[in-house]
């Protein structure tokens, strides 16, 4: 396997790479000193001091220089002009807190991907407790409509499904912005699929409201929106098909027929909802319009239970996306419950373990003898390689087996890797290739799929290895050794060889 270091000089990145907008420290983005002021500053001093300075904000400080909270212009507005309060008023009553801090050493995609998570434009940068700098959206990219926060706001304004199906397809916008900005492909993923929640959440949010002016009142009982596959991965970047649920709390007898039929109501509105939005139906109807996958806690643990406890491979091959699970909008409890219940009887279903690792392992390489590569030979994808069936799907499998058997929670697969190596299932050496493996065939695929937007045409999986350069073609290899090897490695393990 190929390190960091020996990677061939001509290796293609991504466009950016080089850059520094999203490759360095958040403190590199800082412009200026912070605007600090102390707790009993008067709101007219403070808000002089803003002016004099021509700043958006000021952050109120303690005595150890430690952030307290802040200012903007418009608490400004909304807690002192508009109400009319007065301006003798000390700051500490009308500031924002607590205010969001990172550490100076924080990467500066970490920043970005927390300031659109949380929805705010300004993060503080801490040393030892002191504040040292603020950094605003502004800092981290010109705020157009590619800036994620941008859309994020954009989306969260939003009255209509109307108005949010034209903000949808700025996304392809902001991940060209983050490639160009040097993001990894997984940074991306996680950037993205934040931003589809919100879709998701704002979408969920204006059926709910469109229902209830038609007479059918609000939801019943506490309800989880679950996403499931890449989305419950958190390694979305252009849209894939839905893959989703729907889980809400248990009912009494009497009342389980009236929640059935709201939330079949829900769920067949909130999908046509989705792909007005630009998520196209799931072709397998893994869905939460389909009434299956749209049902109370009691039978979404019915079909864990009979898929762990009595496995049968068809239908946990099947049905396997839903071990990526994630609550997206809705009241996240009864959905976090679900999933903690799954992870807790995971690693004593052995021979459901085996049965996922033997699907992971099942799919062919597209490494063939003496290292070359294995492309389809006729039809429309004739020459090309399926990145996601040959390369990324074995390994995103095998590191969710490997996580189920811990137990563990988290669902992207970058997080189930460190868990595994963590945990002692992997060595760290094993895990650095994995996770190098995983982000050369990311990053291609990601390039590739943006190539196909660029020449207007639907982005796919299917990359010809004819176009890449020397270094990437050493690369890819290098990566199909890696998964193979965790295929041979899920073999042995869970035996996959013993079964029918």
């Amino acid at each position: 396997m190929t390190s960091a270091a020996d990677r061939p000089a001509d290796a293609a990145v991504m466009p950016g790479v080089g850059s520094t907008l999203l490759g360095g420290r958040v403190l590199d983005l800082a412009t200026g000193s912070p605007l600090t002021c102390p707790g009993g500053m008067r709101v007219a001093e403070a808000a002089a001091l803003m002016s004099a300075r021509a700043a958006g904000s000021i952050v109120v400080v303690g005595e150890r220089g430690e952030p307290l909270g802040i200012v903007t212009d418009r608490d400004l507005r909304n807690r002192v002009v508009a109400p009319g309060a007065s301006a003798d008023l000390p700051v500490t009553q009308i500031m924002s807190t607590p205010l969001v801090v990172v550490p100076v050493d924080t990467p500066a995609f970490e920043a970005l991907f927390e300031m659109t998570r949380r929805s705010i434009h300004h993060l503080g940068v801490v040393e030892a407790g002191r504040l040292v700098a603020v950094v605003s959206s502004h800092d981290m990219v010109i705020a157009d409509g590619a800036h994620p926060l941008a859309l994020v706001r954009a989306i969260e304004a939003e009255e209509s499904l109307e108005g949010l199906a034209t903000s949808a397809p700025r996304v392809i916008g902001v991940v060209r912005r983050l490639v160009d900005g040097g993001a990894s492909a997984s940074e991306i993923g996680r950037l993205v699929t934040e931003i589809n929640d919100r879709l998701v959440a704002r979408a969920l949010a204006l059926v709910e409201r469109a229902l209830e002016a038609e007479g059918h009142d609000r939801p019943p009982v506490p309800y989880s929106w679950l996403v499931a596959g890449s989305e419950g991965r958190r390694e979305q970047t252009l849209k894939t098909d839905q893959d989703n649920g729907l889980v809400y709390a248990d009912s009494p007898d009497e009342a389980e027929g009236a929640a059935s039929s709201y939330f079949t109501l829900l769920a067949k509105r909130m999908g046509a909802a989705l792909v007005r939005l630009g998520f196209p139906a799931c072709p397998g109807d893994f869905m939460a319009s389909n009434p299956r996958w749209c049902q109370p806690e009691r039978v979404w643990r019915g079909y864990f239970a009979s898929w762990m406890e009595s496995p049968q491979p068809g239908p946990i091959v099947r049905a396997s996306l839903f071990f990526d699970l994630r609550p997206v909008a809705g009241d996240p409890e009864p959905g976090q419950a679900l999933w903690a219940w799954v992870c807790e009887r995971a690693p004593g279903s052995t021979l459901f373990l085996r049965y996922l690792a033997q699907d992971a392992v099942s799919r062919r390489s597209a490494l063939g003898w003496f290292g070359r590569l294995r492309v389809e030979h006729s039809g429309s994808r004739r020459g090309r390689i399926d990145l996601k069936a040959s390369a990324l799907f074995p390994l995103t499998q095998a590191l969710r087996v490997c996580a189920l058997s811990l137990g563990l929670r988290v669902t992207h697969t970058l997080d189930r890797l460190a868990g595994a190596e963590d945990a002692g299932l992997l060595r760290r050496t094993e895990a650095a290739d994995v996770r190098e493996a995983y982000d050369t065939v990311s990053r291609l695929r990601l390039a590739h799929q943006l190539g196909s937007l660029d020449e207007e045409g639907a982005p796919d999986n299917f990359l010809d290895p004819g176009r890449l350069g020397r270094g990437d073609r050493l690369l890819l290899k290098d990566a199909l050794r890696t998964i193979a090897w965790l295929q041979r490695f899920l073999e042995d393990r869970f035996q996959t060889d013993t079964l029918a």
